[in-house]
């Protein structure tokens, strides 16, 4: 018999390129979730150290990660253009950081492990750090927890019980992970989306956020009929209060932390666009067409919505979108020090 298959393993690093060029390939690299910026007293000369060594479960993907002082940035603006509903746990094995997290300041230490939600904004500033970071998709956590909630910034001590438990474990899976095969990874999957739900759904801040649960399921709900009904010009407060039959003061209320019901609609009808002005698939549509069937009256207040939403033009968008499928097409090697673990982020709520 053969050997059993090992997980998909992806490399990036920094070391093998001149010192002036480490930086720059970097940020090209971790944009796919973060925008990064170098510490005030980086110089070029100097080079920039940078390493991910990724394994692929299936259901999730588990990495560890080591970097230079840096700012690391996810903004309301990237939430929306790249569209990852994803949650990203972190362990800071040595260094640490200081940031926010939504409305959420924190200070991170060696041994902590946190919790964000990339569909929230993030800001971080982080000293030389070696980290352990998993990445599941929400679905799949948010059905491990018996009453899902906001978990965005939500930190797990080193020094506390579960705290040092996650710590140990998410160690431990990257020491194994070469040793691991496709065919245990389903497990593993399973056994760590378990162990990230047991420890943060134990914490206190976690249960007062849980009170917030009845109004988060009604928000959603409200959510996916606007989601249903981007294109329907019926899509309006009265529409929704009596859909959902609740009060105006009631929605406002719900919506009030998106920013308000309709904000939010037009923000959904602009995501919308900006992800069928990326799709192939429309790519035969003219833009005003898109605008229009999305409720927009005229082609040129969309795209001037559009531009002080994603700072870029809808053909700017759409040009981008074609460059980047064409870098995309070509095969990466599992062992390229380019990397490789960014398109398993992209893709892994499709796999």
């Amino acid at each position: 018999m053969g050997e059993a298959a090992k997980l998909p393993f992806s490399l990036f690093k920094t070391s093998h390129l001149r010192p002036r060029d480490q930086f720059e390939a970097w940020h090209e690299s971790i944009s796919v979730i973060f925008d990064v910026a170098p510490a005030a007293d980086y110089q070029a000369d100097s080079g920039f150290a940078a390493t991910v060594k990724g394994w692929h479960l299936g259901g999730l993907l588990i990495s560890a990660v080591d970097f230079d002082s840096q700012r690391f940035v996810r903004d309301r603006r990237k939430t929306i253009v790249d569209g990852l509903d994803h949650y990203l746990v972190q362990l800071y094995a040595t260094g640490g950081l200081v940031g926010e997290a939504g409305d959420h300041g924190r200070v991170l230490n060696g041994g902590d492990v946190q919790i964000l939600d990339l569909t929230q904004s993030n800001v971080t500033q982080a000293a030389p750090s070696g980290t352990v970071a998993i990445v599941v998709p929400r679905e799949t956590l948010d059905q491990a927890l018996p009453a899902p909630g906001d978990l965005h910034g939500l930190i797990l001590r080193g020094p506390s019980g579960m705290g040092g438990l996650l710590a140990d474990y998410m160690r431990s899976l990257v020491a194994r992970a070469d040793s691991m095969t496709t065919a245990e990874a389903p497990l593993v999957a399973q056994a760590t989306t378990d162990m990230i739900a047991a420890c943060f759904q134990s914490t206190t801040e976690t249960t007062e956020r849980a009170r917030a649960a009845i109004d988060q399921t009604m928000r959603q709900r409200i959510q996916r009929h606007i989601a249903a009904h981007l294109e329907s010009s019926a899509l309006h407060t009265e529409a929704l209060c009596g859909e959902f039959r609740i009060s105006r003061s009631q929605l406002y209320r719900l919506f009030e932390p998106l920013g308000g019901v309709a904000h939010y609609i037009q923000e959904q009808r602009l995501t919308r666009a900006c992800a069928e002005l990326c799709n192939p698939a429309h790519d035969h549509r003219r833009i005003y067409e898109i605008a229009f069937a999305l409720g927009f009256s005229s082609e040129a207040h969309f795209s001037r919505v559009f531009r002080s939403t994603f700072g870029l033009s809808p053909s700017d968008v759409r040009g981008r979108a074609r460059a980047t499928r064409v870098n995309a097409s070509r095969p990466t090697s599992t062992a390229d020090p380019n990397g490789g673990y960014e398109d398993w982020v992209r893709e892994l709520s499709k796999s």
